[in-house]
């Protein structure tokens, strides 16, 4: 069936979340946990987030380093509150996004952003990335998907489907994690697109549902795999 929208995530998809954003807080959380205990060293605990994020996500290896160390839990939350700070810092998206998204719309397609994370700190990126114009909670066409609440993506996706008045089988789900916004997608019947970016661009799929339909390298790709 022809597609006729898109329902995007943000970190990793549409901008280089891992290396503008991931490395520095992955510092934060580290010096949280050496100011307090100095015997522990600032690369080894951000190098330890990097390898256990991968299967546990960054809050899940910043918990699981602070057991490893027995470190008591109000630490291992201030690592986690340093790490998901509000504070955003300067980011700009991948240099093809602002004219595909332009270009996609211009085409009549229906686009919405579906993002997980903390939901102050998602707005306020999608602020700074100049992506407002694209994507609004007023318009529901930007969906804040607060992992806390629910970690699974299912529910948000398939509020963006419905927000956009469209069924499963007409849109387009593009995101970077198999285990997240493309195994969510395949349960609900979505065409998935993989862009192979940020922590998990070597994984293979583990199951059925992290297989993506396509996969592609950068956004533009977009335009001819929709030709």
């Amino acid at each position: 069936m022809p597609v006729k929208g898109i329902l995007f995530d943000l970190d990793d998809t549409l901008f280089d979340c891992t290396g503008q954003l991931t490395g520095p807080a992955r510092l934060r959380a580290s010096t949280i946990f050496q100011n307090a205990h100095s015997h522990l060293n600032l690369d080894d605990l951000s190098q330890d987030q990097a390898r256990l994020a991968d299967t546990l996500g960054s809050g899940g290896a910043i918990e699981k380093i602070g057991r490893a160390h027995c470190l008591p839990n109000a630490l291992v939350q201030q690592a986690l509150e340093a790490y998901n700070r509000n504070e955003v810092e300067a980011i700009t998206p991948f240099p093809d996004v602002p004219e595909t998204l332009t270009k996609l719309s211009d085409q009549g397609l229906a686009l919405a952003l579906v993002t997980t994370g903390q939901p102050d700190r998602q707005r306020r990126k999608v602020h700074l990335l100049h992506l407002d114009s694209y994507f609004s909670e007023q318009q529901g066409t930007l969906i804040l998907h607060d992992e806390h609440q629910n970690p699974l993506k299912d529910d948000a996706l398939r509020q963006a489907a419905q927000n956009l008045d469209l069924p499963f089988q007409h849109l387009l789900a593009v995101g970077d994690k198999l285990d997240a916004e493309i195994a969510a997608a395949n349960r609900l019947g979505l065409t998935t697109v993989r862009i192979r970016h940020g922590r998990q661009k070597d994984r293979s799929p583990q199951t059925q549902e992290e297989r993506p339909d396509h996969e592609i390298d950068r956004i533009s790709d977009l335009l001819t795999l929709l030709i």
